[in-house]
């Protein structure tokens, strides 16, 4: 029996459709949820949707991200990921009406499922979960759309992500594929069935970019080994700056974050800085800097203009490695 999952469709796209598609975690990284204890675990399915608390700056942004880089929407498909049971599917999607987040598809671990299989330890298993989540909504996706993955640093996010697509383009040979997998804790009959749904994928350079919201790391280093595709973030600022050099977002919509995270408590010079960090780890083109934080000081949300900020070429400078997962990690 595969890894138990729960996925529901809203949006089917036609085969010849092309272009960006989001896939976001939900648990730390739209939303607040603890799942430090078996306790707050069997919490999660009593919770209201007035319960959930939404992560400041991360509405806002899904909001841009499915609008785009124009003044009209472009409906960016936007499919969200979660480990609470299924239970909360209608709560968390209560959540999203109220925040005005659209979306087109949900997938939520299969507690109940879990129990049945007798395999206790998939409730706290993550790589797993979330490689197996992936392939299936991969395979309802057509050829040529490119997924944009976010999530945060507390799931193992950063390597199931970053697993994901190697093995969906390739990078990781179909031989290493379920060492890999066991290696990271994944259970044999589930990186089997991954395998065979990698097979059934077939090889397609299909993940344009992996974000990653730090909650546990107070510095995007850790995330070095990863590479250049895999965006480490302090915020959603950060992640709004890097959406903006990639024209998934527009200018506005970075302005309209800013503009979210101060009316959540956040402060002009805390702007100043991630604007700063952005430039510095090549994050934001130091050339868009001068037209965006012109556009944030008109706006009140920041103070005097930043001075000169040059990229670290430690930080741009892209590595030589053939996978996006670090090799420590494949070792």
């Amino acid at each position: 029996m595969s890894f138990p999952i729960d996925r529901v469709d809203h949006r089917v796209l036609e085969p010849g459709w092309s272009g960006d598609v989001v896939v976001c975690d939900i648990d730390r990284t739209y939303l607040y949820t603890r799942f430090s204890s078996m306790k707050n675990m069997l919490r999660i399915p009593l919770q209201w949707a007035v319960d959930k608390v939404d992560i400041a700056g991360l509405k806002r942004l899904l909001q841009e991200l499915r609008r785009g880089p124009r003044r009209r929407s472009r409906h960016t498909p936007l499919f969200f990921i979660s480990a609470s049971p299924p239970q909360m599917r209608d709560v968390i999607q209560r959540k999203m009406l109220m925040d005005g987040v659209e979306y087109d598809g949900t997938t939520f671990k299969d507690w109940a499922g879990v129990l049945r299989s007798g395999k206790l330890r998939r409730m706290r298993e993550q790589v797993g979960f979330k490689v197996t989540a992936l392939f299936h909504g991969r395979l309802a996706l057509p050829r040529r759309a490119r997924e944009v993955l976010i999530g945060d640093d507390l799931e193992s996010d950063a390597l199931a992500y970053s697993l994901y697509s190697d093995i969906l383009s390739g990078r990781l040979p179909e031989g290493q594929v379920m060492a890999v997998l066991r290696r990271h804790g994944v259970a044999r009959a589930d990186a089997f069935d991954i395998a065979e749904l990698a097979r059934m994928a077939g090889q397609r350079d299909g993940v344009r970019r992996i974000y990653i919201r730090m909650e546990r790391h107070a510095e995007p280093d850790a995330f070095r080994g990863f590479g250049p595709h895999l965006v480490a973030c302090r915020g959603p600022l950060q992640m709004a700056t890097s959406m903006v050099d990639e024209g998934l977002i527009s200018r506005a919509g970075l302005v309209r974050v800013a503009r979210d995270l101060l009316d959540r408590g956040a402060t002009p010079e805390q702007v100043a800085d991630s604007l700063q960090d952005s430039v510095t780890r090549g994050l934001l083109d130091p050339e868009r800097l001068a037209g965006l934080q012109s556009r944030l000081i008109d706006a009140g949300l920041m103070g005097a203009p930043l001075p000169a900020v040059k990229p670290d070429p430690t930080w741009t400078e892209p590595t030589a490695r053939g996978t996006w997962t670090p090799t420590a990690l494949l070792e």
